[in-house]
């Protein structure tokens, strides 16, 4: 029997996480790279990898690699796992972090403004999963963790959230996160999704400078999430020790799924 140091220990593992390099995603990558993880950081502004990574590198005692990727540009996703071989020579980790959101009432809501969404949120989403895939069942194993939401399962009063395609983009990981983690559980991949409530980040600031109050009061806990309150939860699902939890979503929210 494995003690609880060696089922949380990912020493030797190769992790990708876009967005890896601010906000709840900063937050995750430290998770991992504390636990023992190569890190690699995946993000448009490189200039901001480069920065986090030559940080963290002098913090802990692992390889970080920075990499520019737009994950909407199937090229760029292309060269990001070409750069991840030629580094490491596998992928035992992915971390779906990268999104965005496009405020507008629903009766206004432009089709510009659905696209966007969608094309980071759902489709780049999809094609990191399937390189990553691809990679991970060759080798027959390997931790898929998509970034869902609370909204996922349950509507957004306008009052909270205004952006009809943030809500459905976050419902369809939900879906894929299921729907792959029976596809490729016969190639050892577990495929799990974090949803989470109200962080502080860029993509929050605006709704919670405008509406924090109203939010904070629906969130039974009362608050926001913290700074260290995603960890444990992508240390668990990316762990040796998750190996029978497939399919799952799991909701740091403070509550709010539970109103």
């Amino acid at each position: 029997m494995k003690n609880v140091y060696q089922l949380l220990d990912l020493k030797g593992q190769t992790a990708i996480i876009t967005g890896g390099a601010a906000g709840i995603g900063l937050q995750m990558s430290y998770a991992l790279g504390e636990a023992g993880a190569n890190l690699v950081l995946a993000s448009r502004k490189i200039e901001r990898c480069v920065e986090v990574a030559d940080k963290m590198s002098k913090e802990l005692k692992v390889e970080i690699l920075p990499v520019q990727c737009d994950v909407t540009r199937e090229e760029d996703v292309d060269m990001l796992f070409n750069e991840v071989m030629k580094k490491f020579g596998k992928v035992d980790i992915l971390v779906n972090n990268s999104g965005t959101s496009w405020g507008a009432p629903a009766l206004e809501f432009p089709v510009n403004g659905w696209k966007k969404v969608m094309d980071t949120n759902v489709t780049g989403l999809w094609m990191m999963c399937q390189r990553a895939g691809k990679i991970m069942a060759a080798q027959d194993y390997g931790r898929i963790i998509n970034l869902a939401s609370v909204v996922s399962h349950v509507g957004a009063l306008p009052e909270h959230l205004d952006s009809i395609s943030y809500t459905t983009s976050k419902a369809a990981v939900a879906g894929l996160t299921k729907d792959l983690a029976v596809k490729w559980a016969r190639y050892n991949i577990t495929v799990n999704a974090i949803a989470p409530g109200w962080f502080p980040s860029n993509m929050t600031a605006r709704s919670i400078k405008e509406k924090g109050e109203t939010i904070r009061k629906h969130i039974p806990l009362r608050r926001f999430g913290g700074d260290d309150e995603l960890k444990t939860a992508v240390l668990f699902l990316a762990s040796p020790g998750a190996s029978y939890c497939t399919g799952v979503i799991l909701h740091v929210d403070g509550g709010w799924i539970s109103v």
